[in-house]
């Protein structure tokens, strides 16, 4: 017996996503996005190599706001998506850097 979803609702969680981000951002265009993480250099290293690879163009400035304690940081950046489903895999490749605490 599986804990997870099982492949269909993993697939309609993924057809959800994308459609409501269709509703939300106008595709191709700048699609932005705030990465909450550990306040760590390489995980900023590693964000904005992920933010720039396989195809997002960054458009705008990557701007870092630091929690009050320090400890956490929120990067906020624009990148040029050429589809929903681009922003979608962006958003879970984003998710699944170590020290990426949430993608918004």
């Amino acid at each position: 017996m599986s804990d997870g979803p099982s492949d269909e609702q993993q697939e309609q969680e993924r057809a959800r996503e994308i459609a409501l981000l269709e509703t939300c951002h106008r595709f191709p265009g700048d699609f932005p996005l705030s990465v909450i993480a550990n306040n760590d250099e390489a995980v900023t290293a590693a964000v904005i190599a992920v933010a720039t690879a396989g195809g997002a163009v960054p458009v705008g400035a990557h701007d870092r706001q630091p929690s009050k304690g320090g400890k956490y940081v929120s990067h906020r950046l624009e990148v040029r998506c050429a589809s929903a489903q681009e922003a979608h895999t962006l958003r879970i490749k984003l998710r699944a850097v170590p020290g990426v605490i949430n993608v918004l």
